[in-house]
């Protein structure tokens, strides 16, 4: 008798390890909200070849769906002019890595699901409100309403007009969510150079009450939603790769005057010191990567002794590098190419404030909180290494962020969504497989058509005017026109 107790005892033990396997989390109905960082965006542009290689996708393919569904965009050549967004690359020219244009947005491959897709991220810098409030897109009337007339077909006519993305996301009646939303509340202050409350930063109040009100939608499905707090934008590449000193366009290095860095000119006043605009860059402005080496080519910035237009204290500030401004009460907005200290812990503090309220309002049993703005700041102290390669945030030859300086590369996507699954993991109980990262390290993600000319064109951003075009690899190099400082420190 002792024994078949024993014996029952064993066989319940198997039983309850059993079963406790059988009652592991599963995922069945996976969705996305959000914006550029869900759609796979990258240099610039949304291109099935990314869309595939997304940190979204990557999940849905974890995960074993086979039906996840994404508003593919073709890739094309680069036309002349162009005729859809461009994708930026990095391209080789005269030894030297810099951005080109390689190829273009083409047509939607299946515009005509019947259903919604299952990522309904979308660029065209979506604030928290649109994912909400967006039920009408009107193609031609904004960048915004050009890509969410893409992804959420809520056109007129269409079956889904009058249509949110959390609508969309909740008719798919999901199981597992990403809510991937407010980044830029935060990032339009950073691309225009321009921070101010109301703005280009969203006031506190008015994204939670929209961020509680997409979040109850997406919960009254029951599924569990992934929330996310905002990374630092004040820290990406396209502010923080060069310095605010003049650089020497050989060597690209700081000139010396007197053993000392020559800062460059911005059309700020600084009383006491500098009382009249242009004056020196203060210790702590950062500088827009792209358009600010562009201005300071024509000598706006530089100082006079050194070839440049600029006099400091002059009171000419179309020679001066332009910090962003607002007109109120309507505008117009002016984009910049500074970041002022100030303008920076505006950022910082607006991005600390908003992941306050998303760290609160990301409680309850169903909700799994993806801490995205831990995860940069280590990457961008320690970096990444796999396999014994040490990635890093750095603009171009980092790995981590792909050729607009803002989005994350294919790399990046990766290490993004293999960190999602191990924070979904670690909260339900699933065993959601690991994405492999070497596989995305190793593989190339470059354009088909990398080896013809690109050329300038139709362009979907202010900045992307003033974007020096770069030829492709194979294509004779165009040389850039010289600044006055480029002369002058080359005699």
């Amino acid at each position: 008798m002792k024994k078949d107790a024993i014996l029952r005892a064993f066989a319940i033990l198997i039983l309850l390890c059993g079963s406790s396997n059988l009652s592991a989390v599963t995922f069945s109905k996976f969705v996305a909200v959000g914006d550029s960082l869900p759609a796979g965006h990258e240099g610039n542009c949304t291109i099935d070849r990314y869309q595939v290689r997304s940190a979204t996708y990557l999940i849905a393919q974890a995960l074993g769906i086979t039906d996840f569904q994404q508003p593919l965009i073709s890739e094309v050549a680069p036309s002349q002019p162009l005729t859809g967004y461009p994708c930026l690359g990095a391209v080789v020219v005269n030894n030297q890595i810099s951005v080109g244009i390689v190829s273009q947005e083409g047509a939607t491959e299946n515009a005509n699901l019947a259903r919604p897709y299952d990522n309904l991220g979308f660029n065209g810098g979506p604030r928290m409100k649109d994912f909400v409030d967006l039920k009408e897109s009107v193609p031609g009337r904004s960048e915004l309403d050009n890509y969410a007339a893409r992804v959420l077909r809520n056109v007129v006519g269409s079956p889904f007009h009058g249509t949110s993305a959390v609508e969309q996301a909740a008719s798919l009646h999901p199981d597992l969510v990403l809510y991937w939303v407010g980044n830029n509340d935060l990032l339009g202050a950073v691309s225009t150079g321009v921070a101010i409350d109301g703005v280009t930063l969203t006031p506190v109040a008015d994204f939670e009450a929209k961020y509680l009100e997409g979040l109850a939608i997406l919960q009254s499905t029951g599924a569990t939603i992934v929330t996310f707090t905002i990374p630092d934008a004040t820290s990406i590449p396209l502010y923080t790769t060069l310095p605010r000193f003049v650089l020497d366009p050989a060597t690209r290095q700081p000139v010396l005057v007197n053993g000392q860095p020559v800062p460059l000119l911005g059309d700020r006043a600084l009383p006491p010191d500098c009382p009249v605009a242009p004056c020196p860059l203060p210790e702590g402005t950062l500088i827009h990567t792209i358009k600010a080496p562009l201005l300071e080519q024509q000598g706006i910035g530089i100082p006079a002794a050194l070839g440049g237009l600029a006099v400091e204290g002059s009171g000419n500030l179309a020679t001066a590098l332009p910090d962003g401004s607002f007109t109120p009460p309507a505008g117009p907005l002016v984009e910049g190419v500074l970041l002022y200290p100030d303008e920076l812990v505006a950022i910082q503090n607006r991005t600390n404030e908003i992941n306050a309220r998303i760290r609160a309002d990301s409680t309850g049993s169903s909700i799994v909180l993806f801490d995205a703005n831990v995860l940069f700041g280590q990457t961008l102290q320690q970096g990444y290494t796999i396999g014994g390669i040490t990635l890093t945030t750095a603009f171009l030859q980092g790995g981590l962020f792909s050729a607009d300086g803002t989005h994350p590369s294919q790399i990046g996507y990766a290490i993004i969504a293999d960190d999602i699954i191990q924070r979904i993991n670690a909260a339900t109980g699933s065993t959601i497989p690991r994405p492999n990262i070497a596989h995305a390290l190793n593989t190339p993600n470059v354009s088909p058509f990398a080896s013809a000319s690109a050329v300038p064109g139709f362009v979907p951003e202010a900045w992307m005017s003033l974007l020096p075009i770069a030829p492709a690899i194979d294509a004779e190099p165009v040389p850039l026109q010289r600044s006055r400082v480029a002369r002058t420190v080359r005699r």
